[in-house]
């Protein structure tokens, strides 16, 4: 064990904050055109959500919460408050053009949107489908007897967690690769 944590390679915590968000960012661009059409064509629902693939923020902001949320499950406190501010700096930063205070504000909202789901549902994958399906307005799209109990369909929750449970970032197998430093 010793020597495995002597051949972790050593990265800086604002480098992995970079790439992380870097990541996420390139992931959600080049796959949600994908998932829109994916959504658009959920078999179980009885009318399309009209989903375009210009309507990625929404998407975006869930993922990024999905996984701001999920640091606290892969840190200790003090390295998880340190990562918390360089991963939200990051991703502000990316998001260029955008007013610092209003986008921290919307990452809080989703963040504690997210939150609110995975107290219910103790499920993450299943926590993000979840919100995925209410912020794209998923329920008017389903058959009248989940719309009437507003509540999502089981099977389309499992379809969009299936194709969605990949944008939560693996830091089991990162950190039995790599040691991060302040």
């Amino acid at each position: 064990m010793a020597f495995s944590l002597l051949g972790k390679k050593r990265l800086k915590e604002q480098h992995v904050a970079k790439v992380f968000v870097g990541t996420l960012n390139e992931l959600a661009e080049k796959t949600f055109p994908t998932l829109s059409e994916f959504l658009n064509e959920v078999p179980e629902l009885m009318e399309s959500p009209k989903i375009k693939p210009n309507q990625m923020e929404w998407f975006l902001y869930i993922v990024f919460s999905t996984n701001l949320y999920n640091l606290q499950y892969h840190f200790e406190s003090n390295q998880l408050n340190r990562m918390r501010i360089l991963v939200i700096d990051e991703f502000i930063e990316s998001l260029e053009g955008r007013e610092h205070d209003l986008t921290l504000e919307q990452i809080n909202n989703y963040e504690d949107y997210l939150i609110s789901l995975e107290k219910i549902i103790n499920d993450l994958p299943k926590s993000m489908a979840t919100a995925i399906f209410n912020k794209y307005g998923m329920n008017s799209c389903q058959l009248d007897h989940f719309q009437k109990i507003n509540t999502p369909n089981p099977i389309i929750i499992k379809s969009i967690e299936e194709a969605t449970k990949n944008y939560i970032w693996n830091w089991t197998d990162f950190l039995e690769k790599y040691k991060m430093v302040a």
